[in-house]
């Protein structure tokens, strides 16, 4: 009998993962930081899957290893929620929306891309894209300066201050691989932190 409620239980985790990142990867129109609203929305407000804290790290990680953002997260959270079936169940889940919407939209853009209204259609696009990497960009700042609570200069974290106008500095002044900073600053992080503490 237990044994027959761990398997249901497991199987609700499993639709759950699936539903969650079908969601954001449907809705996460226009890639990687676009969707950290959607995913911080679902993991860590909604389902709670998740602190903001460790969601923070979540993202440097996913940001500094090889592949999208949001595949390489519905990778964790699925292995930490599910193990192998819930990474391969979220890992799926993310990517089958926008494949099929990308196939789609392939096959009407290459029938239809003269049309004057999918060109405006383009044009339209872009601001709005524009828009939800400013407003994911904010809430990741936001999470690492203030550890997601109301902004305010007396809970700032120093170190991550300093790392910002470090990075904001050398990527302004120099305009290195963004590779080359996320690895420094990676570095830097972790020395600096072991010094502190």
């Amino acid at each position: 009998m237990a044994h027959i409620w761990l398997l249901q239980e497991e199987n609700a985790m499993l639709i759950d993962l699936f539903f969650s990142f079908l969601q954001i990867g449907l809705f996460g129109i226009g890639g990687g930081l676009v969707s950290v609203t959607l995913l911080m929305q679902q993991v860590v407000t909604e389902r709670q899957w998740l602190t903001a804290t460790t969601f923070n790290d979540l993202i440097a990680i996913a940001e500094s290893t090889p592949g999208p953002l949001v595949v390489n997260s519905a990778t964790f959270i699925g292995m930490q929620l599910g193990g192998v079936p819930g990474a391969v169940v979220a890992t799926f889940a993310s990517v089958l929306p926008g494949f099929m919407i990308a196939l789609g939209f392939a096959l009407l853009y290459q029938r239809y891309r003269s049309l004057s209204l999918i060109q405006g259609v383009m044009d339209g696009l872009r601001p709005v894209i524009v828009a939800l990497i400013f407003v994911g960009g904010i809430k990741v700042m936001n999470n690492a300066l203030f550890a997601g609570a109301v902004l305010s200069l007396r809970l700032i974290d120093p170190l991550s201050a300093v790392l910002l106008a470090g990075c904001l500095f050398i990527l302004w002044k120099w305009k290195p691989s963004p590779v080359i900073v996320i690895l420094g600053t990676g570095i830097a992080g972790g020395i600096l932190r072991l010094l502190i503490e």
